[in-house]
C-alpha cells in the first residue's frame, strides 16, 4: 500500500535529500497557468523533493579558483539529468500502485507568457507565445508550477529576497522537483517560517546590483551573471574598450532591460557555454551571501 512513508523512503533511496507533501487543496486562488489541479484535476497532493547543491562548488567561485563546473554540474546535471532520471522512477513507484504521477522538473527556458522571472542560466528564454487554450475557460499549454509556491506548500522552504528557495537544511544551495498525483498520501504542514530575514547581504554581493526591495531585476542579473562587472577574473582590457558606458558597466551602475542585455550577451563571451547554458562569472555571490547570513545567526541546521 503506498504511503507517505514509503514515498519518502523512495525518494530518499533515489538520491532526494529533501521530501516533503503538500494538500493540492492549498493551491486554491492560484492564478490558472500555475495551479497543479489544471494538470491533474484528479489531484490529490503534490510531492517535492530537493536535492543538495555541494557549497564547494560556489566556494570555488566565491575565492575565484574554479568557475568551470558550477553550471554543468550544480545546474544542468540536476535540472537535465538526476532530475529525469529521479521522476521517472518515482513516477513508476507511484503508478505501480495504481495512481498518476504527473512529473515536474525545471526547464530552464520554459516560462508562461508573462512571467518576468527569465533564468540567466540559458541563452534566452522562450514563452508560450502561440499556445491557446483546448476550451474557453482553460489555460493555455503549458501549466508550469510557481517552484518556490509548491516548495512553501510541501514544507520544504521558502522564497528569499533574490528570488533563490531556502531550506533550513541547505540555505539557497538545492534544486527543486515535483510531481503532482492522485495518490491519498498523508499531507505536511506548509512552511510557515520566513527564513530570509531581509538583511540585505544578497543585495549588497550582486556585483550587478540586480537586487533590490522589490526582488530580482532578472535582466540586469542576466547580463552581470555572465561576468560584465569589474570583479570578474577572466575580466580583459579589451572588453568594451571603445564603449562610452564601458565604466558604467564594470561597476554595475548601468541598467539593462530585455533589449539591451541581448545586445550585449555577444561581448560576454570570457568562458565557453555548456549545452547551452552560460557560464556563471557572478560566482552566484548573492546566493554565497545569503548562505553565509543565514549560518552566521543560526538560521540553519547545524549539519
Amino acid at each position: 500500500m503506498l504511503t507517505a512513508e514509503s514515498v519518502k523512503r523512495k525518494c530518499r533511496e533515489l538520491g532526494a535529500d529533501l521530501c516533503g507533501i503538500g494538500d493540492i487543496a492549498l493551491f486554491e486562488g492560484t492564478a490558472p497557468q500555475r495551479d497543479p489541479r489544471r494538470i491533474l484535476p484528479e489531484g490529490r497532493c503534490v510531492i517535492g523533493a530537493g536535492f543538495r547543491v555541494p557549497r564547494g562548488l560556489y566556494n570555488c567561485m566565491r575565492d575565484r579558483t574554479q568557475f568551470i563546473n558550477y553550471v554543468p554540474l550544480g545546474v544542468k546535471y540536476y535540472d537535465e539529468e538526476l532530475a529525469e532520471i529521479f521522476l521517472l522512477r518515482i513516477a513508476a513507484f507511484i503508478e505501480d500502485e495504481g495512481y498518476d504521477a504527473c512529473v515536474q522538473r525545471n526547464v530552464s527556458n520554459l516560462r508562461i507568457k508573462g512571467d518576468k522571472s527569465q533564468n540567466p542560466e540559458l541563452t534566452d528564454t522562450y514563452e508560450l507565445i502561440y499556445a491557446e487554450p483546448v476550451e474557453p475557460g482553460k489555460p493555455a499549454p503549458d501549466v508550469i508550477l510557481d517552484f518556490a509556491q509548491a516548495a512553501r506548500i510541501c514544507g520544504l522552504g521558502a522564497k528569499g529576497r533574490s528570488g533563490a528557495i531556502l531550506t533550513p537544511e541547505f540555505g539557497p544551495y538545492v534544486r527543486f522537483v515535483f510531481i503532482v498525483t492522485d495518490a491519498p498520501l498523508a499531507c505536511d504542514s506548509p512552511f510557515n517560517r520566513e527564513l530570509c530575514d531581509g538583511c540585505g547581504m544578497c543585495e549588497h554581493a550582486c556585483p550587478g546590483h540586480a537586487i533590490g526591495a522589490e526582488g530580482k531585476d532578472t535582466w540586469q542579473c542576466s547580463v552581470y551573471y555572465r561576468g560584465a562587472h569589474e570583479s570578474n577574473p577572466f575580466m580583459t582590457e579589451e572588453f568594451l574598450k571603445d564603449d562610452p558606458r564601458r565604466e558604467e558597466i564594470l561597476k554595475g551602475r548601468y541598467r539593462f532591460d530585455a533589449k539591451s542585455a541581448r545586445q550585449i550577451y555577444p561581448e560576454l563571451d570570457f568562458l565557453p557555454e555548456f549545452c547551452g547554458y552560460a557560464p556563471c562569472l557572478c560566482g552566484r555571490a548573492c546566493e554565497t551571501a545569503c548562505y553565509a547570513h543565514l549560518k552566521e545567526v543560526g538560521l540553519l541546521e547545524d549539519r
